[in-house]
């Protein structure tokens, strides 16, 4: 059974399962779901029971599902390979919980050549979430890396929703190439698209339905936009600091120089309707 840490600020909470991949299991704005989760399923596929997953140390799927560094491949599974893992509590208040996870060695033999420290810390401050993560290289050369977020955002009614973003680049993941963007998005269609670089660093769903309006604020870091609106009771709406397959194009890869930590922070402001 899943175990939660909750943290709380004025009418918003959160729930944080730190056994299952550190990620967001709940949000709540004066009792109103923001998250859809299957809480049946969050011990056994937590990147599909809904919440907001942490991907990392690469988003989606590289080729093949491998990757090329330094002259070796290595295997990288889809999202990373942190959303089965455990992180322990690194310090915690009512509105606040850092949470830390390092790579096993078994990891860093097949899957990820380095060793590494990522903190999660949530922080709930007026009606926002504020995720952000801390990328400490551990190693004696340069860790690449793009981390993702991955919300399951209540949808009930997705032909009501309104959804608005300024992301000025259609990524084609199929033939890795940029198209012209596309602006105007009926989330009641089924959505499996990548965005980048965008104009604005915010994108807003209206959920008049279920009650919200969610705003991702996004960081200098995080350029990629991932709309997914095909899964059941919910549309994923996830920023990312990477395209699928980043690692093996080179574009939007972020560096880690050793002995160093990198930050990431996408804040969250909810609103009810």
């Amino acid at each position: 059974m899943a175990q939660y840490i909750e943290i709380q600020g004025g009418d918003l909470r959160a729930r944080i399962a730190p056994n299952n991949g550190g990620m967001v299991a709940q949000l709540t704005i004066d009792g109103i779901d923001i998250f859809r989760l299957n809480e049946g399923a969050i011990e056994t596929t937590p990147m599909s029971a809904g919440g907001n997953p942490v991907m990392f140390p690469f988003p989606s799927k590289t080729k093949d599902d491998r990757y090329t560094l330094d002259g070796r491949a290595y295997a990288m599974p889809m999202h990373g390979l942190v959303k089965n893992s455990s992180f322990a509590v690194r310090s915690q208040t009512d509105s606040s919980v850092r949470l830390w996870h390092s790579g096993s060695d078994s990891q860093k033999e097949a899957n990820y050549p380095f060793d590494y420290v990522l903190e999660i810390e949530y922080s709930i401050v007026g009606n926002s979430l504020i995720s952000t993560a801390y990328v400490t290289n551990k190693s004696d050369r340069p860790l690449p890396h793009y981390l993702g977020w991955h919300p399951y955002f209540k949808a009930t009614n997705k032909a009501a929703l309104q959804f608005e973003h300024s992301m000025t680049s259609h990524y084609n993941y199929i033939d890795y190439k940029d198209e012209p963007t596309i602006l105007d998005l009926d989330l009641s269609k089924s959505w499996d698209d990548v965005f980048h670089t965008p104009e604005t660093r915010e994108f807003t769903l209206y959920n008049k339905p279920d009650g919200y309006l969610a705003r991702y604020k996004l960081d200098e870091a995080h350029n990629v936009l991932v709309v997914c609106s095909w899964v059941e009771g919910a549309v994923c709406l996830e920023p990312w600091c990477g395209l699928p397959n980043s690692i093996n194009s080179g574009r939007f890869v972020r560096t880690v120089q050793p002995g160093e930590t990198e930050q990431y922070s996408v804040e969250l402001e909810v609103q009810k309707l």
